[in-house]
């Protein structure tokens, strides 16, 4: 956005110097008329140059529009795949915990520091209970 404040500000700029070139070339007109062929000549490569820089200006700005889209679109993907991603690992945890619960003995640290979680859960729970008054 500030960089569209800026061509914006160049713009007003422009039509500003454009005005006083065509009071100068009116100047010119009147008191040194040789003058104003190559005046005249320096202003049309000017305005050349000038809708070159409009059409670049269009340009970019479809450009940049197009890629604020596609950089919302990958940000949403991004998003949709970390949430696929922390679905699968915590998947991957339980199935960890299931094949230990079976009888697995590679996963059986994993079953006692779950184990060892849920009593202390239970724990925490019975001694608020019991703070509670229950």
């Amino acid at each position: 956005m500030y960089l569209l404040f800026v061509l914006n500000q160049n713009i007003e700029r422009f039509i500003f110097v454009s005005i006083n070139i065509l009071l100068f070339l009116l100047i010119v007109r009147i008191y040194k008329p040789e003058m104003l062929q190559d005046l005249e000549n320096h202003f049309s490569e000017l305005e050349k140059k000038i809708l070159i820089l409009q059409k670049n200006y269009k340009n970019l700005t479809e450009e940049f529009s197009e890629l604020h889209k596609e950089h919302e679109d990958l940000k949403r993907k991004y998003d949709e795949e970390r949430k696929k991603g922390q679905v699968l690992a915590e998947e991957q945890k339980n199935i960890k915990l299931y094949s230990a619960i079976s009888g697995n003995p590679e996963h059986n640290r994993l079953m006692k520091n779950h184990i060892n979680r849920l009593v202390k859960e239970v724990d925490f729970c019975i001694a608020q209970l019991q703070n509670s008054g229950l």
